[in-house]
């Protein structure tokens, strides 16, 4: 998943547009044992949007002009990523969840509405189902709860990062303010890359959720949204025809931003 997950987020990092919008706040704070850091838009209800492995927050820039027209928007570099700290031999998606609890409760942010993508929504699964009361609405898209990149060595030998284009390299370069290695960690296939949550752990989300799913989605697959709508109590499912892992750039967005829109702000 991780692995596939790179080469098509990359599509959508070179044709990325900024639309010229400057965070009222961007910092990085220490929590955890890292250096995490954040950028906050607009004013209203929080809502935190985590983007996908390899991404950074700059790559909700598109989205965000709409959102914070509605929310205060907190775009997160997660562990790893970004202008926050790069990985480290101990990373876990459940330390990852845990930087994000620890920046809710340094901003006194909490309930909060949130979007993940990808990595960003098996983060959020995370935290929901630890945190039940952390969020009170959230979309993901594209999200497993019941994987491990070390199941698929394989498939991550075959995209290592030796074998990235030279271009895809450059465009990591433009994300990732830490140097080569923090790139290279990111690749790194020993790295502990899962997530493992029970029909039981998802009960326990009491989060009104929207499951957001391409229905040729070929890293989460489309039944693992069928999934987690069964299991999570409060949620509804959306399944984007004609649409791959992430559904939500380009001539999608529109839409994309329309449904997430109205349902967080229908989300009371």
């Amino acid at each position: 998943m991780r692995k596939i997950f790179i080469l098509t987020l990359l599509i959508q990092i070179s044709g990325m547009n900024t639309h010229g919008q400057v965070p009222v706040k961007a910092e990085t704070v220490q929590l955890n044992g890292i250096g995490l850091y954040y950028e906050i838009y607009g004013q209203g209800e929080p809502l935190l949007l985590l983007h996908g492995w390899t991404q950074s927050s700059q790559s909700w820039k598109e989205h965000i002009p709409d959102y914070a027209r509605r929310f205060q928007v907190i775009a997160v570099d997660l562990r790893g990523h970004g202008n926050t700290s790069p990985l480290t031999a101990d990373f876990s998606i459940r330390k990852a969840a845990e930087d994000v609890h620890a920046l809710l409760n340094h901003l006194k942010q909490k309930p909060v509405k949130a979007i993940g993508l990808s990595y960003g929504g098996i983060i959020l699964l995370q935290l929901a189902a630890t945190y039940p009361q952390l969020i009170d609405a959230m979309v993901t898209i594209g999200a497993a709860y019941n994987y491990s990149g070390k199941d698929n060595q394989t498939q991550h030998a075959a995209i290592s990062f030796e074998n990235l284009p030279s271009e895809l390299v450059d465009q990591l370069k433009g994300l990732h303010h830490h140097g080569m290695a923090q790139i290279k960690a990111l690749f790194d296939p020993g790295i502990d890359y899962e997530i493992r949550l029970s029909s039981q752990d998802l009960q326990r989300i009491q989060a009104k959720t929207l499951v957001i799913s391409g229905d040729n989605d070929q890293v989460a697959m489309v039944h693992t949204a069928f999934k987690l709508h069964q299991v999570i109590p409060h949620s509804h499912l959306w399944v984007i025809p004609n649409a791959g892992h992430t559904p939500i750039y380009g001539e999608q967005k529109e839409d994309f931003i329309q449904v997430t829109t109205k349902f967080l702000s229908d989300s009371q």
